[in-house]
């Protein structure tokens, strides 16, 4: 088919598309999605921390209690105690990151959203302002749920091992995530509509800047407010305030309470000052449903989207069914579903073992302003333009470093943390530090560049006729990729550590000896795993990267358009044959 050349409206030419706004409302919105995420990546944080103090207490009961018996109790005390804490710790972190599975569940829904809203109040702005608004309520209301879950607040230490449960906060942000999900699903779809064509390859980078500040908002920002001691000797002396000794700036209650309150006035302001266009009118076209005939929208341009409200939800799930028969979907969904694997240690555990070997909640909140927010910035705006147009390449580049050099320097990073973080010469120092802040670095940039690459290449293959769906069906690959190895290797840390045998002397002095951490045998055997992926994968990614976007599109509409012209030739034949036949009778009654 020929394209047809555009016929301005009423006589005008169509102005300039200044983006401008758009991009700033996309940061905004991607902001706000950042926000659930940075805190439930603190949670893990509170849950190690609240751990290890309880079974500190459970051991220090348990000793004394030994001291009164036999040294042989003292051991088993001790070595049950730290087995105890060891795989609660791990278990309850396994659990916990099941929250995020809506993000990996979301395609079941997806269509609903694309295809249910309210003409009047905007096809996008109907699911995105209830689900921003709900996220905003629940965090308001739900704040102290979640502290008295974790045991914090006006809780003591003294709590027992069985009374410690996490499935109340999992649940808490589980409904977060997906109200989250769906507020993404909207917004996804907004971002195809609402930016030009030029400009629809850097939603994406909307999408890692934004969601960059909102985790460093939340996460840094509790992380640094929530320490006693940088809230006594930095916050309060800037802020004027009096000194509380032991007690940080701010609760995890409050600031709950306060980005639910921020999330709100956002969602209140995005509501009353943003409206959405009005799509034209569409000519009629054949499909397989029920109805016979839906509306394609603007049948002439082909990169609006198709209007799932028109077409039904059984259409909807058809066109995605369709999608999922494609190849080259059907291998990225492969590559999407298996190359986290490998990665999951670092991405989950690592920091979670640093803290176990005794790194501060300090430590990791002056890292993220200092490094990991500029790379998530800068790294994304530097990578289009050092990739221009191969998001696949660069995506492998970062993913061959990904698993290679930087389980090495993060297996540096924790031996130096287990090691020299209470020696203070100045070599332990700077080894300390240089291993912690390259391998907080290295991470950064690798995911940043990853996650980049991947959202670039989604954004320049999907279909605009279904682009809300289709862009959530990759991302829902994409996520579920990322959330079942998290639990795995949570429970594989957990299950194959080994705590030390401890006893204690007459002296009273615990002394340990055994043991085995898991950690560095898996690490060394996800990077072999890493590597036979590279090798099976690597050309298979270059294959897909090199293919059309016709590859990409299921043709239903281009078999509906044939169809449409086909019948209304038919039609048009026979309109010509009834005139021709009233043509001729006309005739023969004027020889009679």
């Amino acid at each position: 088919r020929e394209p047809k050349e555009k016929i301005p409206l009423e006589g005008k030419e169509e102005p300039p598309h200044d983006d401008r706004y758009n991009f700033a409302l996309l940061l905004a919105l991607y902001t706000i999605q950042g926000i659930p995420m940075g805190l439930s990546a603190s949670i893990p944080f509170l849950i190690q921390q609240k751990v290890n103090q309880m079974s500190a207490t459970t051991a220090a009961a348990a000793g004394a209690a030994a001291l009164i018996s036999t040294a042989t109790t003292t051991t088993t005390a001790s070595a049950s105690a730290a087995l105890a804490s060891t795989k609660m710790a791990y278990n309850a972190q396994a659990i916990f990151a099941l929250c995020s599975w809506p993000f990996s569940l979301k395609l079941l829904w997806a269509p609903i959203v694309d295809s249910v809203f309210s003409k009047r109040f905007g096809r996008r702005k109907s699911w995105l302002v209830p689900a921003q608004a709900l996220a905003g309520l629940l965090m308001v209301t739900g704040s102290d749920y979640v502290e008295r879950q974790l045991g914090l607040g006006k809780a003591t230490t003294t709590t027992p091992l069985a009374s410690f449960d996490v499935k109340g906060v999992t649940a808490f942000f589980f409904a977060l995530y997906f109200l989250m999900a769906t507020q993404d699903i909207a917004v996804d779809g907004w971002a195809l509509t609402m930016l030009s064509k030029k400009n629809r390859p850097r939603g994406p980078i909307c999408n890692s800047i934004g969601q960059n500040i909102g985790y460093f908002c939340s996460f840094v920002g509790f992380l640094a407010l929530n320490d006693p001691e940088s809230s006594e000797h930095i916050w309060r002396p800037i802020f004027g305030l009096k000194s509380k000794p032991g007690e940080g700036l701010v609760s995890l209650g409050s600031f709950v309470k306060i980005m639910g309150m921020f999330m709100l006035i956002v969602t209140s302001l995005v509501a009353i000052f943003k409206s959405e266009g009005i799509p034209s009118a569409s000519p009629l076209v054949p499909t397989n449903n029920t109805k016979g005939f839906i509306l394609v929208a603007n049948y002439d341009d082909e990169e609006k989207e198709l209007d799932a409200s028109e077409i039904g939800l059984r259409e909807t799930y058809h066109r995605l069914y369709a999608v999922c028969q494609l190849p080259a979907v059907r291998w990225l969904f492969l590559i999407l579903l298996t190359y986290r694997l490998p990665t999951a240690l670092s991405d989950n555990v690592k920091f979670l073992k640093a803290v176990e070997f005794g790194l501060g909640k300090q430590t990791t909140a002056l890292l993220s302003p200092m490094i990991v927010l500029p790379l998530g910035i800068a790294v994304p705006i530097i990578a289009a333009k050092l990739w221009k147009g191969h998001p696949l390449r660069q995506f492998m580049t970062a993913y061959k470093v990904r698993v290679t050099l930087v389980p090495l320097i993060d297996m540096a990073m924790l031996l130096a943390v287990r090691s020299l973080r209470n020696k203070h010469d100045m070599a332990s120092q700077a080894t300390f530090w240089s291993t912690l802040i390259i391998s907080t670095a290295m991470q950064a940039t690798i995911q940043s560049l990853q996650f980049n690459a991947q959202m670039t290449f989604f954004a320049s293959r999907v279909d605009p006729a279904i682009g809300g769906s289709y862009m959530t069906l990759l991302n829902t690959a994409a996520n579920l990729g990322g959330t079942w190895p998290a639990s795995v290797v949570m429970y594989l840390v957990g299950a194959l550590t080994v705590p030390p045998s401890c006893t204690l002397t007459d002296a009273g002095v615990e002394t340990c000896s055994g043991g085995k951490d898991a950690y560095f045998p898996l690490q060394a055997a996800f990077s072999i795993v890493g590597l036979l992926w590279i090798y099976l994968f690597f050309i298979k990614v270059k294959h897909i990267s090199e293919l059309p976007e016709d590859a990409w599109r299921t043709h239903l509409d281009d078999e509906a358009r044939s169809d449409t012209s086909d019948m209304m030739n038919g039609e048009n034949n026979e309109i010509s044959s009834i005139e021709m036949a009233n043509g001729v009778n006309r005739t023969n009654k004027k020889a009679r």
